[in-house]
């Protein structure tokens, strides 16, 4: 079975016999060949996209076996100069480093594993603008943009409350944009620290604040 056709009857199986648009098809295609060139890169097993209806939040998770599920409305087409590489990117860095698999039977080493999953978020978000440059061809400056215009639109919606923060991730979305900043010390000259008030000094208007990959300021591509 090909690869498409195998994607074709992941879909059907959760989502109810759900048949993707020719653009959410064309998007999934465009999300498996960015998956293969980092699979491939990093020397570890394919990445399956599993899409459907599933219960749960729909931003996607990486599962054992190098199952990715997320929900059908993740094909969507979105504003102009918004993506969801990141959302991809973080994923794909659990993978690659060895994040997803089960958590232990036993609860002493299930609590151990809990208390190190924040870190293991924070890895994943560093590893996402690597993963950027492998899977999307930008420049690392680029990469490192979209990561941190990513997060600051994500604490935006958890202080306007829109949605909550999911399991795993820093209490504080703070926590997230800084360590992102520390671990990228070349580019301050693009990013801000949180807390900042009223927004990162990139960010002059709302389009710009919102926007994820391609509205990047002349100095960033």
């Amino acid at each position: 079975m090909t690869r498409w056709l195998w994607l074709a009857a992941l879909v059907a199986l959760d989502a109810g016999c759900t048949t993707l648009t020719a653009g959410q098809r064309a998007h999934l295609d465009d999300w498996q060949r960015f998956a293969d060139r980092v699979t491939a890169h990093y020397g570890v097993s394919d990445v399956t996209f599993l899409v459907g209806e599933q219960p749960g939040a729909g931003g996607g998770a990486m599962r054992p076996g190098g199952l990715m599920t997320f929900q059908i409305q993740m094909l969507e087409p979105l504003p102009a100069g918004q993506s969801r590489d990141f959302l991809l990117a973080h994923e794909l860095a659990h993978w690659v480093l060895g994040h997803a698999y089960r958590r232990p039977p036993d609860e002493a080493a299930t609590s151990l594993w809990e208390a190190q999953q924040e870190r293991r978020e924070l890895d994943a978000n560093a590893e996402a603008v690597k993963i950027l440059v492998i899977g999307r061809h930008w420049s690392e400056r680029r990469a490192f943009f979209h990561a941190h215009a990513y997060l600051w639109s994500y604490r935006r919606g958890v202080e306007a409350r829109r949605y909550g923060i999911p399991a795993g991730h820093p209490v504080d979305p703070c926590v997230e944009i800084n360590d992102l900043i520390r671990r990228y010390p070349a580019y301050r000259d693009i990013s801000d620290s949180c807390p900042s008030w009223p927004e990162p000094r990139w960010a002059e208007h709302a389009a710009q604040r919102d926007a994820m990959s391609s509205a990047l300021p002349p100095d960033v591509r």
